[in-house]
């Protein structure tokens, strides 16, 4: 009977022994989980201040290069500058990498701020190369040689520019778009035209636009029912007020604002940005002709990257939620260019915008 009764005792004792080991193994074990997960969180933490730390450091370098290229201007002689101003050029475009390669651990507020700070140094940098380095005008008096016809002006509102004031910047500066204020028409730029340009189009409806060649960027301003067929841009493509918009677009950088009901293909080596925008479809960028390629090669764009499925949208800051506002574009055909250029000029073969079916317009 005592054997029993001790027997039963052990038998209790071990079952409890067993609990409480069990008990302390788990115990154990959600501690490591919770060691692991703070660990990663410092790890990622020091992640971002080293990023912060290092960006914000290059950053007022490159600034501070711009700041003395004006206070030594006066003295250096014309060579240091045009080799300085590139140098300081190439140190933007590897700081813009970097950004775009730390893009995964950053949140979309550190990504705006920092693009705002590249663009800030970006422009900074142009007006320096501007007022530095002005393009002179050579002649050669010991040769003849024909006078040059002069380049057709951009049209504007069916009458050439250099007979109307010239639309001006909020700024109150004047400016000239290259493209303004057209309806029902078939736009062409060809490469000699585009080729490195900055390319700007501004209030058109209803209108086929296409820029062959490679521009070294394109600003967009209000476009209602527009398609726009562009090469490889070298830097960026920048639109605003897109109304039931096709682009097909390859870049460096994208950013699409106050935009609706707008599909783009797209071919972007920089993480793609939309602000203010709705129901924007994003598909592969699949515009294709002849001189694509060399396109490619001239523009200096990376054909083998691109992060098109990667879009930042600064109006919906959820990590784990995909943004509304967007969408990738699946099951759904690739469009035919050419069959689209030929519907549109036939549907549009009663229309003339400015007296003409068809123009080219040329940069001046």
């Amino acid at each position: 009977m005592e054997d029993s009764v001790d027997g039963d005792t052990g038998a209790r004792k071990d079952l409890i022994l067993d609990r409480i080991n069990k008990r302390n193994k788990d115990r154990k074990n959600y501690l490591d989980v919770k060691l692991e997960q703070r660990s990663k969180e410092t790890i990622q933490n020091e992640g971002v201040d080293f990023f912060a730390q290092t960006f914000g450091q290059r950053a007022y370098d490159i600034e501070k290069s711009i700041l003395m290229l004006d206070m030594n201007s006066g003295d250096a002689p014309l060579p240091d500058l045009s080799k300085r101003l590139p140098e300081i050029t190439l140190q933007i475009q590897e700081l813009q990498r970097y950004l775009t390669a730390s893009t995964m651990f950053l949140s979309d507020f550190k990504i705006k701020s920092c693009q705002n700070m590249l663009n800030a140094l970006t422009s900074s940098n142009d007006e320096a190369r501007q007022r530095l380095m002005p393009k002179k005008k050579f002649g050669f008096s010991g040769k003849k040689t024909a006078p040059k016809q002069k380049p057709l002006p951009v049209v504007v509102d069916g009458e050439p520019q250099d007979k109307k004031t010239p639309k001006k910047e909020q700024s109150g500066s004047n400016f000239t778009w290259t493209i303004a204020n057209r309806r029902n028409a078939h736009i062409v730029l060809s490469a000699d035209e585009v080729n490195g340009q900055d390319i700007t189009i501004s209030n058109l409806s209803q209108c086929l636009v296409e820029l062959q060649g490679h521009p070294g960027s394109v600003q967009v301003s209000k476009a209602s029912q527009c398609t726009l067929l562009c090469g490889p841009v070298a830097r960026s493509f920048f639109a605003e007020q897109l109304d039931r918009c096709t682009v097909a677009i390859a870049c460096q950088q994208l950013r699409l604002h106050s935009s609706h009901s707008t599909r783009i293909y797209l071919h972007v080596t920089c993480r793609a940005i939309i602000e203010d925008c709705k129901k924007i479809e994003i598909g592969e960028f699949n515009y294709d002709y002849p001189e694509l390629e060399a396109d490619y090669s001239a523009s200096g764009l990376n054909k083998s990257q691109n992060n098109y499925t990667d879009v930042a949208d600064f109006n919906w800051l959820s990590p784990d939620v995909h943004s509304p506002n967007w969408s990738l574009l699946k099951d759904h055909p690739a469009p035919n260019w050419n069959a689209l250029r030929r519907d549109f000029l036939s549907n549009n073969n009663n229309y003339k915008d400015d007296n003409e079916e068809k123009e080219k317009t040329t940069i001046i």
